[in-house]
């Protein structure tokens, strides 16, 4: 059992959790849901003790912990080297091979080096070093963020049915739905707690949403009485009447509004994205005629035939090492066709946008870095980056302090910030909050252009309403 009471952290001025109690019982999949930067993460550290409390405590009886962090390291070690190192004894080594079985990681060979794998293969095996511990409560930050479909689908599956109890990070709904009896929300720097999967904690927090308000139209009807029934004390005639009148007027007002003060509920998020487009309907933007891609003898894909026309909403699934994002390279540029004839539409304002972050500089200040890629001006730059929850202290911030999360925003606001015809979009959804992921989902649903997305995630998938689909495995293309 794990058991918080009282709960608080601070880092200077800013509160992330205030008296937070909460226990996490035997056998219990709680996924944990939240905007970027309210203290996921942070709360994980707090229970594994490597962040220090700013007050209250936290007790853990009978659990052995095991943490997966959203951002995998690894040393410079092959697979079963690295695994090893977790047994007790060398009797034990069957356990990696039965545990390795268990996760359905294919072609498993112990030798191969750890930095060539895939990072599906990764996340399986830390997954597995964590199980070789033997926990009881596996606490996982992101899981899904490096599989694709089919391992989030067989990790909902596993997760489900692990004989022990998991708390997870995680901003993808459909994964929610499948696996957590329980959703916890951190806001108002408290940890709410709702009984079931993510579609009954959003109707659930609704009803949350529309008491907070009505609490907080009551506060401000009482608070303009009291004021009322001050102002009408001070113009009492006779000074011991009025004082006696006025004293306890102040009173009721320190007691009823002072010392109960309810803020009204706001849901900070990002301004709808509003791409312009020119392409009519009918353009051709994009054509495929007998594309191949190899890297040395390896070959990627091969024979792919396709096209897409203007106004068409097409997602492009399939298995990680598939070479989804090999193809959008050709697409945009980045890398070149070994065969075939690739034709993108003449006179098209293409936006891409990568999945990787590496790509940003980790020194600079997101202020000059989004001038500097943008050509905005510094005056609107602010008023541009503040639309993507960015406010002035922010801003001075260097890149390599963002959460991940936070990176992807600062990608999205940079992207955000010209019009396209044709959009390209590789895993636009990761590391973004379930809030950004919905005003994303409602802007590309509105867009008037051609849109070729590449993700994972199956709820944002279909909020988005896209009309095809491309499946790209073992080097073939269906369409």
């Amino acid at each position: 059992m794990v058991l918080a009471k009282s709960l608080t952290k601070k880092y200077f001025e800013r509160t992330l959790f205030d008296k937070v109690d909460f226990v996490i019982g035997k056998n219990r999949k709680i996924a944990l849901v939240g905007r970027n930067g309210v203290g996921k993460t942070t709360l994980f550290k707090l229970i594994m003790g490597e962040e220090e409390r700013t007050g209250g405590t936290i007790t853990i009886e009978g659990e052995s912990i095991e943490y997966i962090p959203q951002e995998l390291i690894f040393p410079d070690a092959k697979v079963f080297d690295y695994l090893e190192k977790n047994l007790k004894t060398e009797t034990e080594k069957y356990k990696i091979d039965e545990l390795m079985a268990k996760v359905e990681f294919v072609n498993y060979n112990p030798n191969q080096p750890i930095k060539t794998l895939s990072e599906g293969q990764k996340m399986k095996l830390k997954l597995v070093e964590s199980m070789l511990r033997n926990p009881t409560l596996l606490m996982i930050d992101e899981p899904t963020n490096h599989l694709d479909i089919e391992g989030i689908m067989w990790f909902e599956d596993y997760l489900r049915n692990l004989p022990i109890s998991s708390l997870f990070i995680s901003h993808d709904r459909s994964f929610i739905n499948h696996v957590a009896d329980e959703v916890w929300e951190i806001e108002k720097e408290q940890v709410f707690k709702f009984v079931g999967d993510y579609d009954n904690y959003k109707e659930e927090k609704l009803r949350l949403i529309n008491k907070w308000d009505e609490e907080y139209v009551r506060f401000i009807r009482k608070k303009a009485q009291l004021e009322r029934l001050l102002e009408s004390a001070r113009k009492i005639k006779g000074g011991k009447k009025r004082g006696k009148a006025v004293g306890a007027a102040k009173k009721r007002i320190e007691r009823e509004v002072e010392g109960n003060k309810k803020e009204k509920f706001e849901i900070k998020t990002i301004k709808k994205l509003a791409f312009d487009t020119e392409a009519s309907s009918g353009k051709l933007m994009l054509r495929f005629k007998g594309v191949a891609k190899n890297y040395g003898d390896h070959p990627v894909f091969e024979g792919l035939d396709f096209e897409l026309r203007g106004a068409e909403k097409v997602w492009l699934f399939g298995p990680n090492g598939g070479g989804k994002s090999t193809l959008v390279k050709i697409i945009v540029g980045d890398e070149k066709a070994t065969a075939g004839d690739v034709q993108v539409g003449s006179n098209i304002k293409i936006g891409y946008f990568s999945q990787i972050q590496t790509d940003l500089e980790f020194q600079e200040d997101l202020l000059s870095y989004f001038v500097k890629e943008t050509g905005t001006y510094f005056g609107d730059a602010y008023s541009k980056l503040s639309r993507f929850l960015f406010d002035k202290d922010a801003v001075k911030k260097k890149i390599w302090q963002l959460s991940p999360g936070e990176r992807a925003r600062f990608k999205l606001a940079i992207f955000a910030n010209k019009n396209y015809d044709f959009l390209i979009l590789d895993e636009p959804d990761n590391h973004l909050d379930i809030e950004t992921k919905e005003v994303l989902e409602q802007s590309l649903r509105d867009f008037k252009g051609t849109l070729l997305l590449v993700s994972h995630d199956r709820y944002f998938v279909e909020s988005i309403g896209m009309e095809k689909m491309l499946n790209l495995k073992d080097g073939k293309l269906t369409y």
